[in-house]
């Protein structure tokens, strides 16, 4: 397989190239590919019904993708290209389990198959900004979550009561977020568990100061190093996958969506994006586990039953491609079932904690693992992974997944009115703007101080759980 070092110096030799150039060349590409593989699908575009041999082609799509474009490294404005054999030779060597943590907090993560009769894999935890103190605590109790297997680390804005200006400020910071996810994990009872530090700064000198076995991260542990948007990566983050393969950590991508209407055109070029990006991801920063998931729907807003129908499917198609022609080990996909335009339901409500069922029995369905990070809470994970396991238990096949999410979508909307309208999906920005309303939220739900969720809380999860029964989850 071609080794990091190769890959890095093709991010200094490779052909030049703005990244206009780069960008207004997507489109073209995509279309060129989609009538190469014939992925203009009119069969109902509906969930999971894309046939199998679709998924295949698109999977063909991608790695042309990458040996006929490449990638492009933003920092150096230069092409990283691949030969076919170096493509096919590198999906070959994707690891398809880890292990993470150390001790008895050790646990192997797993590739999970469409259908897949094994129980999820679970992180828990940040990719949010807190504060340190209350990221802290967040974090303590996602790690005392039984099933979680990994816990996500957070960023700050503020770090010893400075703001984070430049390069020494960030290096301290990455080094005090290690430290205190391993406060946390420590609080939690589970001092070997597996931390994946979340970035305060992109800079190489910062990710790569965290790196000790005493108080920071160990090498049973990871970090986040994401594929940008129209398959671009960074130097820096090259530099970092370096020094992490030597030390021995993982690396996990965040960055596997895409986003349907970007560079890359409509519904089908996301697809390909999407997979493409999964390749590079494993090819460029040996991430060997991958956040996934084809577009960022709620980017570009789901108004009416064809445009949540539309973002679902080919979210399954990528993941049914992943999981057909690779190894790579995945997590997440659909992130709910009923969206008011942007908006989620208003989070601890009936209609919040059904949605989030739906998104937890497609995503068992879909062959992913889960990640239950930043607008949930410890409960909701709890929840989720309770719903995965009924879901599991009942043998629900791939066919059978859209009925049964068409039926929890029309429980949301009997109880759906306006009041019960919540926050954006990506709520990161309000904890700039209004902080107490950003963690209020949450903290009207979950008492992270004795661990518990409240009472109101808890009530209407039970709700919730006696409606699923209507669609043959037994919780």
């Amino acid at each position: 397989m071609i080794t990091l070092l190769e890959v890095a110096e093709r991010a200094y030799v490779g052909p030049k190239m703005t990244e206009n150039e780069w960008n207004m060349g997507l489109f073209k590409k995509m279309q060129e590919l989609e009538e190469r593989h014939r992925l203009d699908y009119s069969g109902p575009e509906m969930f999971f019904a894309a046939p199998d041999d679709y998924a295949d082609r698109a999977f063909q799509a991608a790695v042309d993708f990458l040996v006929e474009r490449g990638v492009y490294c933003v920092t150096t404005n230069r092409v990283l290209r691949f030969t076919e054999e170096e493509v096919r030779e590198a999906i070959k060597e994707a690891p398809r389990e880890i292990t993470v943590g150390t001790g008895r907090d050790a646990r192997t993560i797993r590739k999970r198959e469409v259908e897949d009769q094994r129980p999820v894999n679970m992180i828990g935890g940040g990719h949010w900004p807190w504060p340190e103190d209350v990221g802290c605590r967040i974090m303590k109790n996602y790690a005392q979550v039984l099933r979680a297997d990994i816990v996500e680390g957070f960023n700050f804005t503020v770090v010893s009561g400075r703001e984070i200006r430049g390069l020494p400020m960030q290096v301290y910071a990455m080094k005090r977020e290690a430290a205190a996810m391993r406060e946390a994990v420590r609080r939690a009872g589970r001092p070997g568990m597996a931390i994946t530090l979340y970035l305060v700064s992109t800079n190489a000198a910062a990710l790569i100061a965290p790196l000790n076995p005493e108080s920071g991260l160990r090498p049973t542990d990871g970090i986040l190093l994401s594929v940008l948007p129209d398959t671009k990566v960074e130097a820096d983050m090259i530099a970092a996958a370096i020094a992490y393969e030597e030390y021995g950590a993982y690396k996990f991508n965040g960055g596997a969506y895409s986003l349907i209407g970007g560079f890359c055109g409509g519904v089908q070029g996301a697809i390909v994006e999407a997979i493409a990006k999964h390749l590079a991801a494993w090819i460029v920063y040996r991430d060997s586990m991958q956040y996934s998931g084809t577009a960022g729907g709620y980017l570009v807003g789901q108004r009416t039953e064809k445009e949540r129908q539309s973002l679902i499917w080919p979210t399954f198609v990528v993941h049914n491609a992943l999981s057909r022609n690779s190894d790579i080990i995945r997590f997440g996909g659909i992130a709910g079932v009923t969206f008011n335009k942007v908006w989620f339901p208003k989070f601890g409500s009936e209609a919040h904690l059904l949605s989030m069922a739906g998104s937890a029995i497609a995503n068992t369905v879909l062959g992913a693992n889960f990640n239950c990070i930043g607008y949930q809470t410890p409960f909701d994970a709890e929840f989720r992974i309770d719903v995965s396991d009924a879901a599991i238990k009942a043998g629900i096949k791939r066919e059978e997944v859209g009925e049964m999410l068409q039926k929890i979508d029309g429980m949301i909307r009997e109880i759906y009115t306006p009041e019960t309208e919540g926050w954006p999906m990506d709520r990161r920005m309000m904890a700039y703007k209004d902080y107490d309303l950003y963690y209020g939220t949450l903290a009207r739900l979950f008492d992270f101080d004795r661990g518990l969720p409240k009472k109101e809380y808890e009530e209407n999860a039970e709700k919730a759980k006696r409606e699923l029964e209507d669609v043959g989850l037994q919780l």
